[in-house]
């Protein structure tokens, strides 16, 4: 009876001090409510403090009447370290989770690609067999999308490429992880002409002999990046620079072709090929393929017309200051100057005494095809530069020694004046 009756004191003790306990914890915002499970875990893994002072007796008493009184299963209640455990647990798997999608997707992404690995091209026919209508042609290093496997033992296979849709021999191709592992090495760098008409030289600099021309929308390879000038691959056997700003770099992959796309682009390469059979010597005499004006015209604007087609036959020849002729190179007045010559006009040789004496002076507003737009390069009012205004906001013009004969925005610079020679 005594030893029910002192273990019954200590438990009012500890009652009364899990009581004042639990006063504080009600008057703090954060805990509002005790949960008799939370407290009766607490009470269980704090009871080696909360003895302190007291016989081990006591405590071996108190410990198995806790037991009596509250029991509480492991997998009922966890513990922190056991709830932080699961939940690292589920971040983990969820991180595997989103590595196995990734490594999936890069699969998924080139399970169906295959790039040729030929000497020259493969026919594409028209089915799984070699007496298959041949429908294109796919070149060394092009790119393709499998379809299907095809053949009687899947050794065909068929494929989609560019414009061409057909059947190919699976030998022939990488394809899966070999073809991932290279996919980079077969990334091809064209320049697209942007100028109507621009000259290849042998050298990055506008006083290099020409070797060539190349048409606006022509496309060559890029060789290297030379900052404002790029190196291509002019012709099968020889290289050139041209001038950055006046094409346009593309990047992509080479695809099949059809028959006749296949005729067109041999047509194309055979003209730039001829093209470049021009001697350097040649070549840096004279402009090739150059069309002088015509003597009458019908109206102004086809006069107009006629002024602005031939200027832009000259973007790319080099700029010499005090130069005497368009063909051999010249500066901005005396290119303006000399292509009106041509025309049948006189004018001044000078910027300042085209902005004086030129035609009538006009406003941007009312600026045609042809007119001669008068810039101040040092702020002043006086005219240093002068370009031929051909139309869109743009102007063709020499602009100086490291660019030479090109195509711009007409509000580059200043405008100072604006000249009508033609009306």
């Amino acid at each position: 009876m005594k030893k029910r009756i002192g273990i019954a004191v200590i438990l009012c003790c500890l009652g009364l001090i899990v009581g004042l306990g639990i006063g504080s914890l009600k008057r703090n915002d954060k805990q509002k409510e005790i949960v008799s499970k939370e407290s009766a875990v607490s009470t269980e893994v704090g009871l080696e403090n909360i003895a302190v002072g007291f016989s081990a007796e006591i405590v071996r008493q108190l410990q198995e009447t806790a037991d009596d009184k509250a029991t509480v299963k492991s997998e009922d209640v966890p513990t922190v370290a056991a709830e932080n455990k699961a939940v690292m647990e589920a971040e983990n798997e969820s991180v595997v989770s989103a590595e196995e999608v990734s490594e999936n997707e890069a699969e998924c992404e080139y399970i169906n690609f295959v790039i040729a690995d030929v000497d020259n091209y493969v026919n594409v026919r028209n089915q799984p067999s070699t007496e298959g209508e041949i429908v294109g042609k796919i070149f060394d290093g092009a790119v393709a999308q499998i379809l299907a496997a095809a053949g009687e033992e899947n050794d065909w296979f068929q494929i989609t490429s560019g414009n061409v849709e057909g059947y190919v021999k699976a030998e022939y191709f990488l394809h899966g992880d070999a073809a991932a592992a290279v996919i980079d090495e077969y990334v091809v760098k064209t320049v697209e002409v942007q100028a109507d008409r621009l000259n290849v030289r042998p050298e990055p600099s506008t006083n290099a002999a020409r070797i060539g021309y190349l048409e606006k929308g022509e496309k060559v390879k890029l060789l290297e990046d030379c900052g404002e000038w790029l190196r291509v691959q002019y012709t099968t056997r020889k290289e050139g620079y041209v001038a950055a700003e006046h094409v346009m770099v593309q990047e992509g992959y080479i695809y099949a072709k059809t028959l006749v796309e296949e005729q067109e682009e041999a047509a194309a390469r055979a003209v730039i090929e001829a093209r470049g059979n021009i001697t350097e010597q040649k070549a840096s005499e004279t402009l090739t393929n150059i069309e002088f004006p015509a003597t009458t015209y019908t109206s102004n604007k086809e006069l107009r017309r006629a002024i602005v087609d031939y200027a832009l036959q000259y973007v790319g020849s080099q700029y010499v200051h005090g130069g005497s002729s368009l063909a051999s190179g010249t500066d901005c007045s005396g290119f303006t100057c000399f292509i009106y010559a041509d025309f049948g006009y006189s004018i001044s040789r000078t910027p300042g005494g085209q902005l004086s004496s030129a035609g009538c002076s006009i406003d941007y507003s009312q600026i045609q095809l042809g007119d001669i737009i008068c810039y101040s390069n040092n702020g002043g009012a006086s005219c240093t530069h002068v370009a031929l205004y051909i139309g869109d906001g743009q102007i063709v013009h020499a602009a100086n020694s490291r660019k030479g004969v090109i195509i711009g925005r007409a509000d580059y610079s200043p405008i100072v004046g604006i000249k009508n020679v033609i009306d």
